[in-house]
C-alpha cells in the first residue's frame, strides 16, 4: 500500500482541506479530534498541531499529542492519527494512546489498519510499550482494524452517556 504518515505541512494545505471539507459535509465527528481543528488559517492550524506535540496549548485533563496525517503517493490525504505521548487517569479510562480516521470516501479500503500499523512503529519509537486503543462496541470495523494489528480486548465499559466502549492493548516492546 502506496500510503505514509506525515507531519502536518503546508504541502499538503489543499488536498487536506479536501479531506476536511468531505469529512465536515457528512456531520460525523471528526476522528482524531485533531482532523477537526479550524484550517481557515492553515498556518495557524499548523502552529496548534506543532505545539501539541510539546504540550502548548492543550487543554485542561489531556496530555501532549502528536498528529500524523496518511498521505498516498499521489499526494491525497486519506486521513489523520493523534498519538498521544503517555497517559492520564481520563486516557486511561476513555481516549488510549492512539485515535485514528479516514476520510468518508476512502473507508473500507484498509487504509486504517496500514495507519495504524505505521502509528504503532511510531509509538515505539516514542518509548510507548504498551499501546491502549479504544473504540465504541458499535463500532466492529475499528476493532477489527486493531485486531489486526495485534490487538487483545481488556474490557468494556459504558460513557457517561450510556455508551458502551471497548479497551484494546497492543504490546509493543522495547523502544527499537
Amino acid at each position: 500500500m502506496d500510503v505514509k504518515l506525515v507531519k502536518p505541512s503546508a504541502v499538503y494545505r489543499a488536498e487536506y482541506l479536501d479531506m476536511y471539507f468531505e469529512w465536515k459535509a457528512t456531520d460525523e465527528p471528526f476522528t482524531p479530534f485533531t482532523i477537526g481543528e479550524d484550517p481557515s488559517d492553515f498556518e495557524t492550524l499548523l502552529k496548534k498541531l506543532d505545539g501539541y506535540t510539546r504540550g502548548e496549548g492543550i487543554w485542561e485533563n489531556f496530555v501532549p499529542h502528536t498528529t500524523y496525517w496518511l498521505v498516498r503517493g499521489d499526494g491525497r490525504v486519506i486521513g489523520g492519527v493523534n498519538i498521544r505521548h503517555y497517559l492520564n487517569d481520563r486516557l486511561r479510562f476513555d481516549g488510549g494512546h492512539i485515535g485514528y480516521g479516514v476520510r468518508p470516501s476512502e473507508r473500507g479500503k484498509g487504509y486504517c489498519k496500514e495507519m495504524l500499523r505505521q502509528a504503532l512503529a511510531i509509538a515505539r519509537g516514542m518509548g510507548i510499550s504498551r499501546t491502549l486503543l479504544m473504540c465504541a462496541k458499535e463500532n466492529v470495523a475499528s476493532a477489527r482494524v486493531m485486531i489486526a494489528n495485534g490487538a487483545v480486548l481488556d474490557s468494556e465499559d459504558v460513557t457517561k452517556e450510556g455508551e458502551v466502549f471497548q479497551r484494546y492493548s497492543i504490546e509493543l516492546g522495547e523502544k527499537k
